[in-house]
């Protein structure tokens, strides 16, 4: 590429290999059965709404809500950090494909800027430990809700889409790296699409929705 590009990175499935937040969402609920028992009826839910995001994501945020329950921001911050240094040291966590692919375009002088469905405290550490600390970041954020915490706002979707233009970053935005149909608002809006590690019927929807922009890496 010549020139400054604009290239956007999803985190969870791009640079790490889990998801980041649901892995102490689920560790949360595990722990505690009552809240088990409770987020129970949504689990089916999150597996059938894969495909719409727009239904996904309330599902999402009443899990959080769930796991966070008895929290207060700070201390779900202090959670949320300590997670992202484990992630940061289980190489098994991180995905090669996607974050040699950031470091390259950091090293080529292009303007890098991860955007996120996660909370900000675990991926600002989470980027910071793995090299990536000059990459810019657009994220969830935590905030006071009665009885714990919640999402707010939750970049989820096409809210990505809105977080990225609200956050002033310039068109053309050059290629975004992402692994999940959820981010397709905001992969219609960019020159280029590099999907990480796609299943077949992802690869082959995105190429069929996008032609000529998609490829896919890892």
């Amino acid at each position: 590429m010549s020139g400054r590009a604009t290239v956007v990175f999803d985190l969870d499935g791009v640079i790490t290999t889990r998801d980041t937040f649901a892995t102490l969402v689920s560790r949360r609920l595990v722990r505690a059965p009552w809240r088990l028992v409770l987020a129970l009826p949504a689990l089916p839910l999150m597996a059938a709404t894969g495909p719409w995001p727009q239904w996904r994501a309330p599902v999402s945020r009443y899990l959080v809500r769930l796991a966070l329950l008895g929290r207060d921001v700070d201390r779900a911050r202090e959670g949320t950090r300590r997670l992202a240094l484990e992630f940061a040291r289980t190489p098994a966590w991180l995905r090669p494909a996607g974050l040699d692919a950031a470091r390259r375009h950091l090293a080529a002088g292009d303007r890098v800027v991860v955007l996120t469905a996660t909370e900000q405290t675990l991926a600002r550490t989470l980027l910071d430990e793995v090299g990536l600390r000059d990459a810019e970041l657009i994220a969830s954020e935590l905030a006071p809700a009665p009885g714990g915490v919640r999402m707010r706002p939750h970049n989820y979707g096409a809210r990505k889409l809105a977080a990225l233009q609200a956050a002033d970053v310039p068109r053309p935005w050059t290629v975004m790296y992402t692994d999940s149909w959820a981010d397709s608002p905001a992969l219609a809006a960019v020159e280029q699409v590099v999907l990480v590690g796609p299943s077949p019927r992802l690869l082959e929807r995105a190429r069929r929705t996008w032609p000529g922009k998609v490829t896919a890496v890892g």
